[in-house]
């Protein structure tokens, strides 16, 4: 055996092939050459071993065990070659099969490409976790109507059908329409309330009007943000993050503030 020619174990790039079967990766093995081109084995050997010599090809070599007609083990070597290789052993055995082998290619190509998932089992799954954040956060109501419109622009749906209008407004409301919410930091400088942002937080937390969330980021690690809970939906609700979809952002009822202040021991003396 030419010493250019790498006899080891077949790399982990390479897939696996079984008696009888054939390589479906970025390889093709010297069976399956001979097979294209309607050579013998033995000479698609013979010549990848002498243009592994001159250092055109690069095969990967392996043993494929089968048993002859008395039963007793046998070993044919197979080598196996990337797409570049395969090329210029075609060409030397037969040009005229190149347009085969370009063929062959595309087909495996398309066999190990991950099949899309079929659109009605995407667009369920989308709904699938919505309906858990939901669950679990308590998005306001615009904030899903925002999601169902993400969630139908992904999948090539119309969301014309959606209600253009939302109403946020606390349980017990009988308005019928949405109320005034803003950011804490703003209600908290427009009501002249001396606390920073970070200790009226902690507060309503410790008051049980948020609870601390968290979050996996691969740049951050865990991410912690608010959530208003049940008890808090009285005086706030929860609005998607502009910073990332998976969070919420705590926005509180303009009317109902001072009330909430004063809740949580910030009220006017």
């Amino acid at each position: 055996m030419h010493s250019s020619i790498n006899t080891g174990n077949t790399p982990a790039n390479v897939a696996t092939r079984f008696a009888g079967s054939e390589n479906v990766s970025r390889t093709m093995s010297s069976v399956e050459i001979s097979k294209l081109t309607k050579k013998r084995h033995d000479n698609v050997k013979r010549l990848i071993e002498d243009l592994a010599q001159g250092g055109l090809v690069h095969p990967q070599s392996e043993d494929e065990w089968s048993t002859d007609k008395l039963g007793r083990p046998r070993a044919t070597r197979i080598y196996n070659v990337g797409e570049r290789d395969s090329y210029v052993i075609v060409a030397q055995l037969s040009p005229e099969f190149t347009g085969k082998l370009v063929d062959r290619w595309q087909h495996l190509e398309k066999q190990t490409q991950k099949p899309e998932l079929p659109a009605s089992v995407k667009v369920v799954g989308e709904l699938a976790i919505m309906e858990c954040f939901t669950r679990l956060l308590k998005p306001a109501p615009s904030s899903q109507m925002m999601m169902l419109t993400k969630i139908a622009q992904n999948n090539g749906l119309d969301p014309k059908f959606l209600p253009g209008y939302a109403i946020d407004a606390a349980p017990d409301a009988t308005g019928g329409s949405s109320m005034e919410t803003k950011p804490i930091t703003d209600l908290i400088k427009e009501n002249g309330i001396a606390s920073t942002a970070a200790a009226f937080n902690r507060l309503l937390a410790a008051n049980g009007f948020i609870k601390r969330c968290q979050r996996n980021s691969t740049k951050r690690g865990v991410v912690d943000f608010w959530s208003v809970t049940d008890k808090g939906l009285r005086y706030g609700k929860n609005l998607t993050s502009p910073n990332n979809p998976r969070e919420t952002a705590p926005h509180w009822y303009v009317d109902r503030f001072l009330e909430l202040a004063g809740l949580v021991g910030k009220g006017s003396k």
